[in-house]
């Protein structure tokens, strides 16, 4: 076998592998739910007959005694479920027992895939322990036995044996000695399935009257024998589902997740403001198209959970925005719970799911029960518009007269009728086609206002304005044509195109490598002393070009900060219900853009700072009240550009950080020296990033275990970011994060030292001059200053940092570079300024360990590389060392 076969085997088993894994990572889960089911104790399938004279008394039979009149002995109902055989077959608990409704067949489906794939590449022994897992469902799901606790062990166990076998694929290639292992699951799936029929038939033995009553059952349910019709039916949805996935390209669904996460994150900004009783009518109707848009888009890709769902959403917002009341309070809570399954949903569909929402019939009760009473009469399976069954809804995509149902003749290309083929199928009686295109033949106005979604005079003002527009576009032209106008030209239509992420970063990075090969031709020593005058010019219009370039490439990656803060939004509504506080959110700065790295990075510190606010900072309502403070607090989350930098603060008006507390819990931990009286607030406030640090009293699901704090240091250290505290007791505490613009190319100043030379950011600098003698002062413990203009700094001598001798003498024979960071100046002394370039950043590679002085480093025209000085360590260090001295 050649290199290349191996290569290719290898890159198919891996494809099978992570698609299986992902199927394992559904089923799981999955299997479990339907398991819990199976355990309900207040079903019927899981009572006992209370009636001990009764013939059928305990006895395992489809259905027990006191089911045909739904009460036991002393009239108690003993199914809260279902008070008839007829609604009990009906019910979640007694389908989700039984194998029928979605769930029980997304299992089926997710290990008939595995067994399919599996033994397309021989590995058998996965195939094998799929197929006898299919087998048992398929029994469940037919009807032919009842699940039970049992079954959901050994299907658990198989997902186990497949997840052990996977591994062992991947490091053979093969299942090969797997086989006992898998005979051993395939006897066990087998054994169970042979002892449950062998239950049924012993029970359906034992007498012509339970035989009787099993037949009557089994009449007013479903014959088993209609089980196999019903299997091929469910195989040919199957093969439907697969053509349709066919024709739905990727891009299509890619275009629908992303829509989705917009229409949510829009129907979740509505549902906080309905919430808060902020929302006005304009407010309620957006929201109501949000819904409905989102309804229509899952509508059209079949996913009929979310369609469900949101219809049902859209009768709730339908009543709001007619100015209706509601049953019990508003729904808005009951909303955002829906929200979040319909989240799950676009996410599992994202993931190549099919956004099945297993909790879908729960959520749609809990919809129902703010239906006004008169309209709460009818199930939210009944409240959905009438529609034909769901292969003829996916043909409604071809005109109407194309399907040949305005006649009884074929169409002109000869294809049968649609309702024909229906009728033949059993799907449809002749009767309910005729009905169904004498439907269509009414007018459009007539069928919404039969259907109650319109008045008579509010169809009779449209039609007027129709008529009204249909004579208006009459006279602008021959036949009704609508003319172009001549006083606008038509507005062009927005394109855009969707580009991987990964692209972007490889761009970055082929700018960031031509940055550095510019340099080096700009800066060659093979130009030295020569007079190219068209080469100059040429080097100059190349260099526009480049930072043009980067700039583009750099903006392209900006998104706005809106999205993140956005989401924050429902993360402190969750918080402030489950504390029982009120708070008021405020965003600012939402239009500020960062680098989507960024955002990426900053999306865990940011929550855990909103958790801590709410948790640690904001006081209760009768608190705030005693300290004379509004009931609700306000948390203010903003984000703007300063110094080169991103800058995202969340501030609060609670209590703020108590610094004696902050103190002494250090200094039991052992991370203060002393008593902690030469530390400044600044110190003290930063001990809370501390790994494992907490003041809380006690842990919560929120906070409490000191983990955040750190999470929220880790993750700016890891984008060049710095973290400032600032807190006043009694009045709040602000936080700020200091984020790099961009992580990728700055602009810099070449500098030297001896025969060194480094790179300062020219954000950074604020002048740049060569010292005389009267602008120096020696303080009594050596240390010298800088004077700039009647403001005396401290001077760095960058030779001593970097243990490279100067060229210079005296301080007078060098350079001072005045460096700025947070207000904070100090003046660092070098031999001589090169020049001005373009930097590209690079990563310090892990074995040079941490330099202390350094953010990085690039490479210079000569192919030297050079440290990135980091202008915010030498200012805090220098600058703070002095503070602390009281100098």
């Amino acid at each position: 076998m050649t290199t290349d076969l191996l290569s290719e085997q290898a890159e198919i088993v891996n494809e099978f592998l992570l698609e299986s894994r992902e199927m394992l990572d559904q089923l799981e889960p999955t299997i479990i739910e339907l398991g819990q089911s199976c355990q309900v104790v207040d079903c019927w399938l899981a009572q006992e007959c209370s009636n001990t004279l009764c013939q059928r008394h305990g006895r395992s039979l489809d259905m027990p005694c006191w089911l045909q009149t739904g009460y036991v002995e002393g009239g108690d109902q003993s199914c809260p479920h279902a008070s008839s055989a007829e609604e009990c077959r009906s019910c979640v608990v007694f389908q989700s027992i039984n194998g029928h409704g979605e769930t029980m067949n997304a299992i089926f489906r997710l290990f008939h895939s595995m067994k399919g794939s599996a033994g397309f590449l021989e590995l058998n022994h996965i195939a094998h322990v799929a197929h006898a897992a299919e087998s048992l469902l398929d029994m469940i799901r037919s009807g032919k036995i009842q699940m039970i606790p049992e079954h959901v062990q050994f299907l658990c166990q198989s997902c186990d044996f497949a997840k052990e076998a996977m591994d062992h694929v991947e490091q053979e290639l093969n299942d090969q000695g797997m086989e006992e292992a898998a005979n051993h699951i395939s006897e066990l799936l087998a054994k169970a399935a042979e002892d449950a029929l062998s239950r049924i038939e012993h029970a359906s033995t034992d007498g012509a009257e339970q035989a009787a009553v099993a037949a009557e059952s089994n009449d007013a349910a479903e014959p088993n024998d209609a089980a196999e019709p019903n299997e091929d039916a469910g195989l040919e949805a199957d093969d439907f589902d697969d053509l349709m996935q066919m024709l739905i390209s990727p891009e299509m669904l890619e275009r629908f997740v992303q829509e989705a996460d917009e229409l949510l994150q829009n129907v979740e900004q509505g549902l906080l403001a309905w919430s808060d009783d902020k929302l006005d009518a304009e407010g309620i109707a957006e929201l109501y198209r949000n819904v409905h848009s989102f309804k229509g888009n899952s509508g059209f890709f079949s996913f009929g959970d979310m369609e469900k769902l949101t219809h049902q959403m859209e009768t709730l917002l339908d009543i709001a925005k007619e100015g209706g009341e509601f049953s019990n309070g508003s729904p808005a809570e009951a909303l955002l719970g829906c929200l979040d399954a319909l989240r799950g949903a676009v996410a599992d569909i994202s993931q190549g799911g099919k956004g099945v929402i297993e909790e879908v019939d729960e959520l749609l009760k809990q919809l129902v029960r703010y239906v006004p009473t008169e309209d709460a009469e009818t199930t939210p399976e009944d409240s959905e518009p009438a529609r034909i069954p769901e292969d003829c809804l996916r043909e409604s995509a071809v005109p109407a007269e194309d399907l040949g149902e305005d006649d009884d003749t074929s169409s002109a290309s000869g294809s049968r009728l649609l309702g024909e083929i229906l009728v033949e199928e059993g799907l449809a009686d002749e009767g309910e086609i005729a009905e169904v295109i004498e439907e269509q033949r009414k007018p459009l106005g007539e069928l919404l206002v039969e259907r109650g979604k319109v008045g008579p005079e509010q169809l009779a003002k449209a039609l007027e304005i129709q008529k009204q527009s249909g004579q208006a576009k009459s006279s602008g032209g021959t036949n009704g044509a609508a003319m172009p106008s001549k006083g606008k030209p038509p507005a062009m239509n927005r394109q855009d195109i969707r580009v991987d992420l990964a692209k972007l970063d490889d761009l970055i990075n082929l700018i960031g490598e031509m940055v550095i090969a510019e340099n080096m031709l700009l800066r060659s020593p093979d130009l030295e002393g020569l007079e190219l005058d068209n080469f100059s010019k040429a080097a100059q219009q190349m260099s526009k070009i480049v930072r043009d370039l980067q700039e583009m490439a750099m903006i392209i990656r900006m998104i706005p900060v809106s999205g993140l803060f956005r989401r924050m939004i429902r993360l402190v509504h969750d918080l402030s219900v489950k504390s029982g506080k009120k708070v008021d959110l405020q965003l600012f700065g939402q239009e500020t853009e960062v680098d989507k790295t960024v955002i990426e990075q900053i999306t865990d510190p940011l929550v855990h700072l909103l958790r801590n606010s709410l948790d640690h900072g904001l006081e209760t309502p009768a608190e705030r009240l005693a300290a004379g403070k509004p009931e609700k607090g306000v948390v203010k989350l903003s984000a703007r550009h300063q110094e080169g930098e991103v800058w995202i603060e969340v501030q609060d008006d609670g209590r703020g950080l108590n610094r004696d507390k902050i103190l002494s819990k250090a200094i039991g931990k052992g991370l203060v020296a002393g008593d902690g009286s030469h530390l400044s607030d600044k110190e003290i406030y930063n001990l809370i990033f501390q790994p494992g640090f907490s003041t809380a009293d006690k842990v919560t699901d929120v906070s409490g275990r000191g983990v955040g704090m750190d999470v929220v240091k880790k993750n700016l250290e890891k984008i060049k970011g710095k973290i400032e505290v600032q807190s006043t007791p009694g009045q709040g505490s602000r936080i700020t994060l200091r984020i790099p613009l961009t992580l990728a190319i700055i602009d810099g100043m070449l500098v030297r030292i001896g025969e060194s030379r480094c790179i300062v950011p020219l954000l950074a600098i604020r002048e740049i001059f060569r010292p005389t003698t009267d602008d120096i002062t020696v303080m009594p413990d050596g240390q010298e200053l800088a004077k700039v203009r009647e403001s005396f700094h401290p001077v760095v001598y960058l030779d001593r940092l970097l243990e490279e001798p100067a060229d210079y003498n005296a301080i007078e024979d060098g350079v001072l570079i005045v460096l700025e960071y947070q207000d904070k100046f100090l003046c660092l002394l070098v031999d001589e300024i090169l020049g001005q370039q373009q930097t590209v950043i690079k990563g310090l590679s892990d074995y040079i360990g941490n330099v202390r002085i350094a953010s990085g480093c690039t490479i210079l025209g000569n192919g030297e590389v050079c440290l990135i000085l980091d202008v915010a360590t030498l200012v805090d260090e220098h600058v703070g060392q002095r503070r602390l001295q009281g100098q």
